[in-house]
């Protein structure tokens, strides 16, 4: 029998849950992100499913069962560890759009965040199941590794670039343009949540042709009419880029979900729409 756990974002998008376990653990997660690391540090001990898919908005509304709410038995917060950017001060009002109170949960488009995840999710999984300590420790240390040498190689594919802007749809790359020296210049709906009127779209493409920003980058689950009218206005490129595991095809973990989307980046500041997709 399969103990179950349930693993979130928290900040806004969801949590983990666990409960003690006997045998093999049977992980549910809030995003393909934390199922992916979790089954690479769970290995043949662990079964990792996200409970929404890389094409789907990770902003759903959260279950109500209480059994996987924070606080409960089995809830384990993948973010812990994880240094939260864009913390809100002051007071949090929903007339600023769907913002998140405890900070921007995007942090798994951070490699190195996801090696902290990697090495909480390792210490969970040792508790619940102590017998295969050292496998989950092995685990976490070989994808340690392995993201360490494939930032490595995405920080040199992206360097050529570092200072450029881009404009995302959603204000979701923040840990991104963080890590690769990127910045970005404003996000295609005026406010989180809120989608752009065409006095918007047609303000931000003016606004990028004169600074010279070409590029948008949206997801599937996101308006890509309105990322084509702002890139066709400002004379730049609209791309589909996955910023969750499963978003496009081909990003069938986390680390081929980075692949497409730092060629797909670099592609495009490089004049080469789509990079190698």
């Amino acid at each position: 029998m399969k103990s179950l756990i349930v693993i979130a974002v928290v900040l806004g998008l969801g949590g983990v849950m666990a409960a003690p376990a006997h045998a093999d653990l049977k992980v549910a997660t809030s995003l393909t992100d934390l199922a992916s690391v979790a089954q690479l540090v769970g290995g043949k001990h662990v079964t990792a499913q996200s409970l929404c898919r890389g094409y789907e908005d990770p902003h759903l509304p959260g279950s109500r069962n209480p059994k996987i709410q924070p606080g409960a038995k089995g809830f384990v917060d993948a973010s812990q560890g994880v240094d939260v950017l864009e913390k809100p001060t002051g007071t949090v009002s929903r007339a600023e759009g769907d913002i998140h109170p405890l900070g921007n949960p995007h942090y798994y488009l951070d490699p190195k965040a996801l090696e902290v995840v990697a090495g909480h999710l390792a210490s969970v999984f040792s508790e619940l199941d102590p017998a295969n300590a050292t496998d989950y420790a092995a685990n976490a240390k070989q994808f340690s590794d392995k993201m360490d040498a494939s930032l490595e190689k995405w920080m040199k594919e992206l360097e050529p670039y570092k200072g450029a802007a881009i404009v995302p749809y959603h204000r979701n790359f923040v840990y991104f343009a963080d890590r690769f020296g990127l910045k970005l210049f404003n996000t295609v709906e005026p406010k989180p949540g809120i989608p752009p009127s065409p006095h918007y779209i047609a303000d931000l493409a003016d606004a990028m042709k004169k600074s010279g920003v070409k590029v948008v980058t949206y997801q599937p689950y996101y308006n890509a009419d309105a990322s084509n009218q702002v890139a066709q206005k400002a004379g730049g490129v609209a791309l589909e880029v996955p910023t969750e595991v499963g978003g496009v095809k081909g990003a069938d973990d986390v680390f081929s979900k980075f692949d497409i989307l730092v060629s797909s980046i670099a592609g495009a500041l490089s004049g080469k729409a789509g990079g190698s997709r």
